[in-house]
C-alpha cells in the first residue's frame, strides 16, 4: 500500500514540472511554457543578433542585447512570471522602445531572472501594447531538462 502511495506521489510531482521554467540557481518555479512569447518591438540599434531556441517544448525568439554597462544578455519573452520587482520603472536605456523597465528578481533566491517592461504611456500612449517579462535565458533552466539529470550517490 505504502508503494502505491509512493508511487503516485512521484507521478504528481512530475506531471507538475512539465513546461516549467525554473530559477537555476534555487529551482523556483518562475512561469510556464503557455506563457512564452515573442517580443516584437525590440530597437534594431541596441539588438546584436536573436535566435530561435527550443524551450520547455515550445520555440521562442532571443534577442542578444547589451546594456550601457556593456554586459551582454540572451533575453526572451514571458506574459507573466513570479518574480520580485526591485525598483521603480525606467525609461532611460531601454532595448524596448515606448516601454519601462523594472529589474526583476528570483522571490526565492533573489538572483536577478530580467526586466518587467510596461508601456510608458508618458511618453507613447498605447492602447495596443501589453506588458511583458524578458528572462535571461542563461539564468533559468527547464524542469523537463531537471528530471534528466542523475545524482550520483555520495559514497
Amino acid at each position: 500500500m505504502w508503494f502505491l502511495l509512493l508511487l503516485a506521489c512521484l507521478i504528481n510531482v512530475n506531471a507538475r514540472h512539465v513546461g516549467e521554467i525554473l530559477c537555476r540557481q534555487c529551482g523556483a518555479s518562475l512561469t510556464r511554457q503557455s506563457e512564452l512569447i515573442n517580443i516584437t518591438g525590440v530597437d534594431r540599434n541596441q539588438l546584436q543578433y536573436e535566435y530561435d531556441f527550443p524551450l520547455a517544448g515550445k520555440t521562442t525568439k532571443v534577442h542578444v542585447l547589451t546594456n550601457p554597462e556593456g554586459h551582454k544578455f540572451h533575453v526572451f519573452g514571458a506574459k507573466t512570471a513570479h518574480l520580485h520587482f526591485h525598483g521603480t520603472p525606467q525609461s532611460q536605456a531601454t532595448w524596448y522602445p515606448g516601454y519601462k523597465w523594472t529589474i526583476c528578481l528570483c522571490r526565492s533566491c533573489s538572483r536577478h531572472m530580467g526586466w518587467y517592461f510596461e508601456p510608458d504611456t508618458t511618453t507613447e500612449p498605447d492602447e495596443e501594447k501589453k506588458s511583458f517579462i524578458g528572462l535571461v535565458l542563461e539564468n533559468v533552466i527547464t524542469a523537463d531538462y531537471v528530471d534528466t539529470l542523475t545524482k550520483v550517490p555520495d559514497f
